[in-house]
């Protein structure tokens, strides 16, 4: 099969043994890992694109903005058929869940999965943001306890500006955020503070250094403390994939400290695929591989009708056609040229044009001009890139462990 690429094997091999893949989810980074009883036999890291979708949305709002501003042809409003669905996830978050399904998707077809085993992730964001220890009912008595969260700014900052302290006299106070959301700011309660109207379109998205300069003034005691973004991704997605996995495979879950402890007692260096490895009941595994599998999420091209500049006017059209003559932009492949000046054997990735003659990334530079007569497909483009790497450094005292020099 060329999507991914797959080796059929000539002689059927009908195998009894099961099983079982081990996840360890991220914001950025997820790592994977595929174990039977006793062995572990292959390593996974899969890298989402959640940043890159964020900025693409970010990009199409400016361009939708601009565009209301110039003389176009009427289009219908169509905002109130854009209510969210129940159990509606960002698109950036719902990404990075979907790249571990769909892992789990395509696999299976080739193994036979007996069960998965994912790590419930769960932080504890009251924790993350603050220096104070918890103990016990502390979890549960946070300071928005028995209170709505507007009121309780108001009463933390006892209904007065922390920029001027009411010095321009304007009466209209407003919740703010201390790192702009325009900036990666949060909604926590950490980065909110009480500010009057005059204030708040003052400082509109400046820092508070830059704000401070501007009002002769020190902010520095404002500043926030590390908000838990992070964290806050991953553990919003966790019951979408979860439940998902629960209606066609068997699911373990467990949780973080034990991946840490069980990682820890068999001497495996922090990596995201040692943390997979590492999730649920403590067991040794056998590691009988020295590779690991970097799936990298890429996206499937865009529905452009045309790419423009950062002010949202057009800059280049765009192929009209995602398919031309039988390959797509993404698809590896190899070129073999018989004569001319770009006579040689190219093997990467392609870019399509209209016209029949491609553009290949490969190792060296990307060559220009390729006719598709040349070209054949080594795997279709599925979205994402494969890399192979070296495991690094290996621990030599696992219990029961194989060790593997690197490469």
């Amino acid at each position: 099969r060329l999507f991914p690429f797959v080796i059929k094997l000539k002689q059927s091999f009908n195998s009894t043994k099961s099983f079982s893949i081990k996840i360890d989810p991220g914001s950025s980074i997820s790592g994977i890992s595929i174990v039977d009883q006793d062995k572990a036999l292959f390593f996974f890291e899969l890298i989402h694109r959640g940043k890159e979708i964020k900025k693409a949305l970010f990009q199409r709002r400016n361009i939708r903005r601009s565009r209301r501003n110039r003389k176009t042809r009427y289009r219908k409003c169509r905002f109130l058929n854009r209510k969210r669905k129940t159990n509606w996830l960002a698109p950036s978050v719902k990404s990075r869940a979907d790249n571990i399904l769909n892992f789990v998707k395509k696999y299976s077809k080739y193994i036979k999965i007996d069960k998965i085993i994912i790590e419930r992730v769960s932080f504890n964001t009251s924790q993350l943001s603050s220096d104070d220890k918890l103990f016990g009912l502390d979890y549960q008595s946070g300071n928005l306890k028995d209170i709505k969260l507007r009121k309780f700014i108001f009463q933390k900052y006892n209904n007065c500006c922390v920029y001027c302290n009411g010095e321009s006299k304007d009466s209209k106070l407003e919740v703010e955020h201390l790192v702009s959301k325009a900036n990666g700011g949060t909604n926590s309660t950490h980065n909110l503070v009480l500010s009057c109207r005059t204030c708040n379109e003052l400082k509109s998205t400046l820092s508070l250094k830059d704000f401070g300069k501007l009002m002769k003034k020190d902010f520095t005691k404002l500043e926030p403390k590390k908000l838990p973004k992070e964290a806050a991704i991953v553990q919003s997605a966790r019951n979408y994939v979860i439940n998902f996995l629960k209606e066609n495979y068997i699911v373990e879950t467990g949780e973080g400290w034990e991946t840490k402890i069980n990682r820890e007692e068999n001497s495996l260096p922090k990596e995201h695929y040692y943390d997979a490895l590492s999730v649920g009941e403590d067991k040794s595994y056998r590691i009988v591989t020295d590779k690991v599998l970097i799936i990298k999420a890429v996206g499937r091209g865009t529905r452009q009708m045309c790419r423009v500049d950062k002010y949202g006017f057009p800059r280049t059209t765009a192929t009209q056609n995602r398919v031309v003559k039988g390959f797509m932009t993404g698809d590896i492949i190899r070129a073999v040229v018989n004569k001319g000046i770009k006579k040689g054997k190219y093997l990467g990735k392609v870019a399509i044009r209209s016209n029949g003659y491609f553009n290949i990334t490969t190792s060296n530079g990307i060559i220009q001009g390729i006719g598709y007569k040349d070209c054949k497909v080594i795997q279709k483009s599925d979205g994402y890139s494969y890399n192979i790497k070296g495991v690094g450094k290996f621990p030599t005292n696992l219990k029961d462990g194989v060790s593997f020099a690197k490469n």
